[in-house]
């Protein structure tokens, strides 16, 4: 099985071309990978990285079995433009679509550089701008990838609960907010401020979904922003610093 996997919700572009399970001795497994920080018009090389990997994979259009896309939350813009890349080729190819929450993600990311074990608790938090988190909790499962439990929520930093439990602390909002999360970071086990929605976790919890039946049509492939408003007023700016 060969999935396309896209995230551009981010400053950085990722793009994975991801064959699990090979086709025999002609189509070993193989992972092609493209995830770099290009700044606010990352999206928009996505598109000239997913036709580069394919051409490298000497694959076409036709031998993917589904497109995986992160579907935010994130920069408007960004996944805006992953959705469509992401309907547009489902569409030409007549392919089932897989949508991944971004902080779905993260919390696979954050799991993976931290080596976290089964049933260990991990909090998402990522800077949404505007002096606000998008937030979200997870448990690992017994196959180590994240189970979301809860809402995904938007909150002032400060705001965020400390878990009760033992929790790895993961994502960009405790570097970009320091102070006002001093106490959540304190109270940390763990910590990943580094983690971003890449593609190769796109790609690894869309074979999961696949094969719970979670894909969807090009149709039905939406955005999630949480949040509908997308700049502050001057006035704002100047309450929030």
């Amino acid at each position: 099985m060969t999935i396309l996997a896209i995230d551009t919700s981010t400053q950085w572009c990722s793009v994975a071309l991801v064959n699990a399970q090979g086709g025999g001795a002609s189509q070993p497994p193989f992972s092609l990978i493209r995830h770099e920080n290009l700044g606010p018009e990352s999206s928009q090389h996505a598109l000239d990285w997913v036709e580069a990997l394919l051409t490298e994979a000497n694959i076409f259009f036709k031998d993917l079995d589904a497109i995986a896309v992160g579907i935010g939350p994130g920069a408007f813009t960004g996944i805006r433009i992953g959705v469509g890349i992401g309907q547009g080729m489902a569409l030409g190819g007549d392919l089932p679509c897989v949508p991944i929450v971004c902080l779905d993600a993260i919390a696979l990311e954050g799991i993976h550089s931290l080596n976290l074990q089964q049933d260990q608790n991990v909090l998402v938090a990522v800077d949404a701008r505007m002096s606000e988190v998008y937030w979200a909790q997870y448990r690992v499962l017994a196959n180590g990838l994240p189970e979301r439990f809860g809402d995904i929520n938007l909150s002032a930093p400060q705001d965020l609960p400390i878990p009760s439990q033992s929790f790895a602390l993961v994502g960009n909002a405790a570097s970009a907010y320091p102070e006002k999360m001093q106490a959540l970071i304190k109270a940390a086990h763990q910590l990943d401020v580094e983690a971003v929605p890449h593609a190769r976790s796109i790609a690894e919890l869309a074979f999961d979904a696949l094969e719970k039946g979670l894909q969807v049509s090009a149709a039905d492939l939406q955005p999630i922003y949480i949040r509908d408003k997308v700049a502050q007023t001057i006035a704002e700016r100047a309450q929030a610093s």
